[in-house]
């Protein structure tokens, strides 16, 4: 120890007594700061990931310019010799020089810490990705470091020394990318997924940059790293021996028969792995592990898929990760899940269609079950072409009839868990309950010039009138659930539909005694609602060269039977300085051609995850959302509390937020300046009330659906409207839970497959039909790193911290080192002198 330590400090001193090690830590941060910041605001993310990403391209450079020297020159300085004769061993050289060279690594790397400084003070970034990317660099720079010392050794000169690690370092990460394994593959089958799997270090790095330990890439790294430096410290030793190229040649081969077999037998061992994602996104969550070991019988899963040899290059793994996950599934179940493999052959099913082939095959008897194969872009020989693959899963539980995942592709892995889960779930219920949804839709006439267009175009006879809806989505969304949905116009009997566990009711229109009694018996008697309520919507007009903003109230008609439960929409305009802009079509000419314009105003409100309650599964891990025009909550506590009924906000305004009051007409700035607010934020924007509600109409007689008009007969003839039972009978009260949110824009169609809003809406339709269980599963998905409103100012104060400032405070650093040696060399000389 005392002899490594020896050769320790005397290479460690070389490094820091050198203007150029301080030269080599300027450059190396200089270009990952100033890579890293070149695209950092432009992209609005605190995230770490392409820092990670882009930063083994850079050590394939910087760390063989480390190393070059390290024996080549003790050669060209003819001291490698008297080195040698130290008593010590060669291996004692080599652990120390690799031990100085790594530690002034790390110094190098611990200087970029200004990055996650910035991303901590600006935004929320997952710090599991930062402790796990730089934990991977620092194995990915040892790696590195091996196999430059060991290059190093085996030349005299260290500009070649340098170029052989280069290429051998960039040989290594490229081997383990996706693009490279695709290009080999198109020409030498196999081979390309040979190399990434067992001998590039991409995708293992890549691990740790996501955030998770895994073992199997830790031992990779490490038995990669001891080979070189056993090697490196060989070739010291014997190299003056008699027949040392033979010997050497035959242990640098079994030396990477062992790197080989090492990974190839780890390839599918199940070591220790951590996810450290705040998330958890690489880990059963406790809600799967909850609804698996519940199950009352076993659960089958049925992969069929096509063999790996039939697989383009990109989805060769696809099975065993596939089957990694479900194994996961197995063992948290306690055995109630169980799964088994097909393997699938595209050609046998083409035979049988062809009439070819004997018996029916697995391929022909799984079609009916909607089981096909698929077409995929494959790339063979440099050109792209198709492959006709299976990649499916179907689920089965009791007598239940079989559910399938069609199509399973790579880039759909990360949704799995919720996928199969979600399915399982909803297959152990006794029945689904069917989901009302009552939203308002427009017929509109289709234009005659339109139409005759249309018609000469081959466009046949088209309907006089079309439907326009702008909640059109809502069904596929819930029917892509699982969910059974049921679009009402809740204005005639039934209102509700029987048995419907859940009302979704999106922007009420001019509600009606009627309405309102059936909404607030519904909830007396234990029913779940969402309601999303827009008190006002705007047009803009940006024609004449400014803007224009015109505004039109809506009436919900719900305020009363809302107030009865102490909760309000408020009527004035919410103001929002944290807003968003949105593109106004056709807003401006660009000679014959319209184009949109930006337009951004204080009634375009964002809301950040920092403004959700994320101690609710409803509004827990959201991205941001558009609150579009929407309106504050006014929530009366006191009267909540007496009627015995809870209240939990879900998210809230900006404090840089306000209401004016609303008037009809155009809208100028005056009209939301902040001189004129009413009440300042944080204003409440959702909430969700649990509990029995009260009926307001308890005892009183049901309203007519429509008293000013009467029912027609199928004759023309007036009739009279039908009875109307007195006084119904009083509802089994029992919990109910309304979700109440002040606009209903986020789920329009423009809106709702953008940011957080299509989560939030199914978030919230599952807690109130089923529980937080999957909602909890589903909000398994990366930290949002979006960033706030930074000022042009702050921007470039953190542009110069993260590029420049331990640049400086390393250059300054060693132009004190250099000053104090050059200090002690002028006193020492003096004392030479007579």
């Amino acid at each position: 120890m005392f002899n490594l330590l020896t050769i320790f400090r005397r290479e460690l001193a070389a490094y820091f007594n050198s203007a150029v090690a301080y030269i080599f830590i300027i450059v190396f941060v200089l270009m990952n700061g100033g890579l890293f910041m070149s695209q950092f605001f432009l992209i609005g993310q605190a995230d770490m990931r392409p820092f990670f990403l882009t930063m083994p391209f850079l050590l394939c450079v910087f760390l063989p310019a480390v190393t070059m020297r390290q024996w080549a020159e003790e050669k060209r300085g003819n001291t490698l010799e008297l080195l040698l004769t130290f008593p010590m061993a060669p291996q004692q050289l080599v652990l120390g020089k690799f031990a100085a060279s790594f530690v002034f690594y790390a110094a190098a790397l611990a200087a970029t810490f200004p990055v996650p400084v910035m991303l901590k003070f600006l935004g929320t970034p997952d710090m599991g990705v930062i402790y796990g990317g730089y934990f991977g660099a620092l194995l990915l720079g040892a790696f590195f470091l091996s196999c430059g010392l060991f290059i190093s050794g085996l030349v005299q000169d260290q500009i070649v020394a340098f170029i052989l690690a280069m290429v051998t370092c960039f040989g290594f990460y490229l081997a383990g990318m996706n693009f490279f394994s695709l290009s080999i593959d198109g020409w030498l089958p196999g081979l390309g997924t040979f190399l990434a799997k067992f001998v590039g270090c991409a995708d293992h790095f890549e691990t740790f940059a996501k955030g998770v330990f895994d073992l199997r890439n830790v031992v990779y790294f490490v038995v990669g790293t001891s080979l070189f430096l056993l090697l490196n410290g060989f070739w010291l030793e014997g190299r003056m021996r008699p027949r040392a190229k033979v010997i050497f040649s035959a242990a640098a081969v079994l030396s990477a028969g062992i790197f080989l077999f090492s990974n190839w037998a780890l390839a599918g061992a199940a070591l220790a792995r951590f996810d450290w994602t705040e998330a958890r996104l690489y880990t059963v969550s406790k809600a799967t592990r909850t609804i698996l070991a519940g199950l009352k019988a076993p659960v089958t899963a049925k992969l069929y898929i096509s063999p790996v040899e039939k697989m383009p290059a990109g989805m060769k793994t696809l099975e065993q990760d596939i089957t990694g996950k479900l194994e996961e599934f197995r063992i948290a179940s306690q055995g109630r899940f169980q799964y088994r493999v097909f393997s699938m052959e595209a050609d046998r099913l083409q035979e049988q269609d062809h009439g070819e082939g004997g018996a029916e095959t697995l391929e022909k008897q799984v079609q009916a079950k909607g089981i096909q194969p698929f077409q995929v872009q494959s790339i063979e020989s440099d050109e792209v072409g198709v492959r006709l693959i299976y990649a499916a899963l179907s689920l089965s539980y009791k007598e239940k009839p079989e559910d399938v995942l069609p199509q399973l592709m790579p880039e759909s892995l990360s949704n799995l868990e919720y996928m199969v889960i979600s399915k399982i779930y909803r297959m152990t219920l006794p029945e689904m309950k069917p989901i009302a949804v009552a939203a308002p839709f427009e017929e509109a006439s289709i234009d005659p010039a339109m139409a005759a267009l249309l018609a000469q175009l081959g466009g046949g006879n088209l309907p006089e009138r079309y439907r326009n809806d702008r909640y059109e989505l809502i069904e596929a969304a819930l029917g892509s659930e699982g969910y059974t949905a049921q679009r009402i116009s809740f204005d005639a009997d039934p209102a509700i539909p029987e048995g419907t566990r859940t009302l979704v009711i999106l922007e009420p229109q001019n509600f009606s005694d009627r309405q309102n009694y059936e909404l607030g018996r519904f909830l007396a008697g234990g029913g779940s609602v969402l309601l999303a309520v827009q008190n006002y919507e705007y047009d803009y007009d940006v024609s004449q060269g400014g803007l224009r903003i015109t505004g039109r109230s809506k009436n919900p008609g719900i305020q009363e039977l809302l107030s009865a439960w102490g909760l309000e929409v408020d009527k004035d305009i919410l103001v929002d300085a944290q807003s968003e802009t949105v593109s106004i079509p056709g807003g401006a000419q660009m000679g014959p051609f319209s184009v949109p314009v930006p337009v951004k105003a204080p009634i375009q409100a964002v809301v950040r995850p920092e403004q959700m309650n994320q101690s609710v599964s409803i509004s827990s891990r959201l991205p941001s959302l558009f609150y579009l025009w929407g309106s504050a909550l006014k929530v009366d506590e006191e009267k909540l509390k007496s009627t015995g009924l809870s209240v939990t906000e879900l998210f809230h305004s900006s404090r840089e937020s306000w209401t004016v009051p609303f008037s009809e007409g155009v809208l100028t700035d005056s009209s939301f300046a902040r001189s004129g607010a009413l009440r300042k934020g944080p204003l409440p924007l959702a909430v969700m009330v649990q509990g029995i509600f009260p009926d307001p109409n308890a005892g009183k007689p049901a309203p007519a659906w429509n008293p000013e008009s009467a029912a027609q007969t199928q004759d023309g003839e007036i009739a009279a409207p039908a009875p109307v039972p007195a006084t119904p009978p009083a509802v089994t009260a029992a919990p109910g839970k309304l979700v109440l949110i002040g606009a209903a824009t986020p789920f329009q169609r423009q809106l709702i497959q953008a940011g957080g809003h299509g989560a939030l809406f199914l978030n919230t339709v599952d807690v109130l039909t089923l529980g937080d269980e999957l909602v909890e599963i589903r909000s398994k998905q990366t930290t949002d790193t979006t960033l706030g409103k930074i000022p042009t100012s702050e921007k470039l104060g953190w542009r110069l911290f993260v590029t420049l400032f331990m640049p400086v405070l390393i250059a300054a650093a060693g132009a004190l080192r250099m000053g104090l040696r050059s200090f002690a060399k002028k006193r020492y000389l003096k004392t030479l002198q007579p």
